[in-house]
Formats: structure tokens, C-alpha cells, sequence
């Protein structure tokens, strides 16, 4: 009896103490700095919705299973990786995501970006808001990218496995730069373009995503003239005359009745990347992603250029 006694003061003490000073009983709050100020979460989010590709990717890669995601189709053809999980809700158009739907998910997180179509307000009566801006003008890509990467992993307590993957995302882009190097020769400039149609062409400069990713592997970039806040120029040909002395990857998914008719094109055959046969083609990826689409897009570039140029 004297034995359950003393076990009984024991927890009422402990209740007391827990009482008395709040730490013992609850977690300090995350707090994370976004576009709208501060977002105070009582405790890592666990059910996240996603209403922007990159950050569906980043929280996959981050090792949780999105519960709700937009656009997840379109998704499929043109981030590709890494796969989407099984089990979560479409949300429909990025620009304006099903409330019903999102409400049914019953998430804990919602991540989406300033300049969607659906309010903040909106979004904030089903659960918290991070709003994360992903393109400024006056901001390299990539480095906007890992300070969104960092602040999901904070959202989400996987800091340590954000850290972690950072960490290797900087290996691997040290050893593709070397690589890329190595095999394009000395002096070369790359030039990444895509083919809006057979007379259009986007042209990526220093502060897109795949403009600063190539910074961050010491590869260079040969276009250096006005880019729009997503850091490509758009027009014809003539865009990319000037650089024509560099070497050209363009990337997909893109037509080939349109790749037909650019090919085919005399403006085309004239460019000397064309006439030096350093035209290379790199596979689907997501120009206008976060940090696990940069670690892509330095992975398939070197494996393009090592493999030869497009035939």
C-alpha cells in the first residue's frame, strides 16, 4: 500500500510540474517565414496538399505521400519524376483547384504559390496556408528553389532528411559539371532551348532554372540577352543567331511534326551549332521546378551530352 502511495504522489507531482511549465506538455510552434509573413504550425504537417508541381516533387522527395495534388495528369508528362504515390486527391487546374475536393482531403498543409487564381483566404478556411514564391526577376531559380525545398522540410519536421538531400543534390550537380565539362570540350557554351512552334523558340538565360542550375556545375551558359520573370526569351531564330557558335540542347516533350518543320527549316541548317553537329536532345523535365527537377535536369544534360549529339 505504502509502494502505490508514493507512486501516486509521484505522478500527481509530475502533473504538477507539467502544469506549471508548458514546455513539458507541448512542443514550441514551427514558425516559418512565407510571402504572407509568419505561418505558426502547432506541429509538423503530415496531410499536405500541393497546388504547384515543384512542390508536389519536394514533398515526395521529402518522404511523405502528397494528399492532395493538381494537375496531376499533366504532371505524369511533364515533370515525370519522381513518380506521384497512390491514394491522394486530384485537385484539377493548378489555377484553380477544387475547393469540394481539397476540402475532402482533409489536409493539414496546403502549399501553393502568390500568384494562383484561388485566394489565400479561401484556401486558409480548410487548413493552413505556406505561400511560396518559386520565379523573381531579380533571383537565380535555383537558389529561390532551395529556400523552398528548406522551408517544406521545416513545415513538414523532415529538416534532417532536407539537409541530407541538399547536401547530395551539391555532390552530384559538382560531379556532373565535371562531366559535362570533360566531354563538351573547352571553350563550348550551352544554349537550352525549347520549340513553342515550328518558327518559335524559348531560349533560357542565367536566372532560370536551368540557367542557374548550370551555374551551380560551372557549366556556361551562352545566351545572355532579356529574359521574362521565368527566365526565358521567346521569338524566332534570330534569338539565338548570336550564339550560334555554342552548342544547342533542346528539350521535350515537344511535337515531332514541329521538330520536323524546325529542322527543315534553312535558318536552321545555316546556325553553326547545326553545321558543327552540336545539337543535343534532353528528355522530358520540368524546366520550372524545384530543387529535385534541378537535380534531374543536371543528370539528363550530362547523360545528353555524353551520349552524342541528336541525329
Amino acid at each position: 500500500m505504502k509502494t502505490i502511495r508514493a507512486a501516486f504522489r509521484c505522478l500527481v507531482l509530475c502533473i504538477g510540474l507539467v502544469a506549471v511549465n508548458g514546455t513539458y506538455a507541448k512542443a514550441d510552434p514551427i514558425r516559418i517565414e512565407h510571402e504572407r509573413g509568419i505561418l505558426e504550425l502547432p506541429a509538423p504537417a503530415k496531410r499536405v496538399a500541393t497546388i504547384n508541381w515543384s512542390f508536389t516533387e519536394t514533398v515526395i522527395e521529402l518522404g511523405l505521400s502528397p494528399v492532395a495534388v493538381a494537375d496531376p495528369q499533366d504532371y505524369a508528362d511533364w515533370v515525370a519524376e519522381p513518380k506521384l504515390p497512390d491514394g491522394f486527391v486530384d485537385l484539377g487546374q493548378r489555377s484553380s483547384p477544387n475547393l469540394e475536393a481539397l476540402r475532402a482531403a482533409k489536409p493539414d498543409l496546403i502549399i501553393t504559390i502568390p500568384d494562383i487564381g484561388m485566394s489565400y483566404e479561401k484556401l486558409s478556411e480548410i487548413a493552413p496556408v505556406l505561400e511560396l514564391k518559386l520565379f523573381d526577376e531579380k533571383r537565380p531559380a535555383f537558389e529561390a528553389a532551395r529556400d523552398v525545398f528548406a522551408k517544406i522540410a521545416k513545415a513538414t519536421g523532415r529538416e534532417a532528411e532536407g539537409q541530407a538531400y541538399l547536401a547530395h543534390v551539391d555532390a552530384k550537380l559538382a560531379e556532373y559539371g565535371e562531366r559535362i565539362r570533360m566531354a563538351l570540350g573547352p571553350d563550348q557554351k550551352l544554349n537550352v532551348i525549347y520549340f513553342f512552334d515550328e518558327s518559335t523558340i524559348g531560349i533560357f538565360g542565367g536566372t532560370s532554372l536551368p540557367g542557374s542550375v548550370m551555374a551551380a556545375m560551372n557549366v556556361p551558359m551562352g545566351f545572355t540577352g532579356e529574359v521574362n520573370k521565368w527566365g526565358f526569351a521567346r521569338g524566332g531564330l534570330e534569338l539565338i543567331a548570336p550564339y550560334a557558335e555554342g552548342s544547342v540542347v533542346y528539350t521535350n516533350p515537344v511535337p515531332d511534326t514541329i521538330l520536323e518543320k524546325m529542322f527543315a527549316s534553312p535558318m536552321w541548317k545555316f546556325m553553326a551549332f547545326t553545321r558543327n553537329n552540336r545539337v543535343y536532345e534532353l528528355p522530358v523535365v520540368w524546366m520550372y521546378g524545384g530543387v529535385p527537377s534541378s537535380l534531374r535536369f543536371a543528370r539528363l544534360l550530362t547523360e545528353s551530352i555524353e551520349n552524342g549529339p541528336h541525329r
